[in-house]
């Protein structure tokens, strides 16, 4: 797919939890060239930050794009501070997105997030909604739960869990949904490694499909530094390098090699 770098304008940025922000983008073709799953790459004013920031899509409307971001170092500080009407350059589409041709209507979906692994979830959330699909949305965060309010219009029947017990259920997301006997015919999650692993064995154990966003650290985000690579094995047993950035950051679970090195 083609890809674009436009100037996006600003509409809004604040903070939603503690060190999470969601900011609104106006920009034209947003909505014609996004797919939910994808990212987008995000350059700030302060020239000394070479690299982009890599920023998962949130929420596509019209030509407004929702992303929701972690603020964890000096760029991403920065980010928090653009206000209305400041101007962003942004390239996009980058990666591949979750494949929703395998969902039927009346089949049930189950979503699966962790942190800031849970936005992606919401513009699935309501595709898979609107596809006459029972959407079931589990979220887990350390302590401080985020976007359940828009996940539940999306359309989600929703269970959240923290590690710290302060909202929602005490545990793990997978411990919720043991507890729950939560059961789907397909599965999607975006969240931590551990956490991606540990749902995507239990899937697989049940035989049934899941879809993993790989939250690997990337470097330029086009695929040229190699600094997000991880091991995919092919359907005859052929391991191989993959960048998450341009392969990715969606992997069907079935594939990835998790010990890999």
């Amino acid at each position: 797919m083609e890809k674009y770098d436009l100037i996006a304008r600003v509409l809004s940025n604040e903070s939603i939890a503690e060190n999470v922000y969601q900011i609104t983008l106006e920009c034209v073709d947003a909505a014609l060239c996004a797919k939910c799953g994808q990212f987008v790459n995000l350059y700030l004013k302060n020239e000394s930050f070479l690299l982009p920031r890599p920023i998962s899509i949130c929420w596509i409307d019209g030509a407004k794009l929702t992303l929701v971001y972690g603020v964890t170092g000096k760029g991403t500080k920065e980010l928090s501070a653009f206000e209305f009407g400041d101007q962003l350059r942004m390239s996009m589409p980058q990666g591949n997105g979750y494949d929703l041709s395998m969902m039927k209507e009346g089949q049930t979906a189950m979503l699966v997030g962790g942190g800031i692994g849970v936005p992606p979830l919401l513009e699935l959330t309501y595709l898979l909604s609107q596809k006459g699909i029972k959407v079931i949305t589990v979220i887990g965060f350390q302590n401080e739960p985020f976007l359940m309010k828009p996940l539940l219009k999306a359309g989600a029947d929703l269970y959240v869990a923290t590690d710290s017990g302060k909202s929602g259920f005490h545990g793990t997301v997978l411990d919720l949904i043991e507890q729950e006997n939560l059961s789907a015919d397909a599965y999607f999650a975006c969240g931590p490694k551990p956490m991606l692993r540990a749902l995507t064995e239990y899937v697989l154990q049940q035989e049934k499909d899941i879809q993993i966003s790989m939250e690997e650290r990337m470097g330029c985000g086009y695929g040229a530094c190699v600094g997000c690579v991880c091991t995919i094995r092919d359907k005859s047993g052929l391991e191989m390098k993959k960048k998450v950035c341009k392969d990715g950051p969606v992997f069907w679970g079935s594939e990835v090699v998790w010990d890999a090195r």
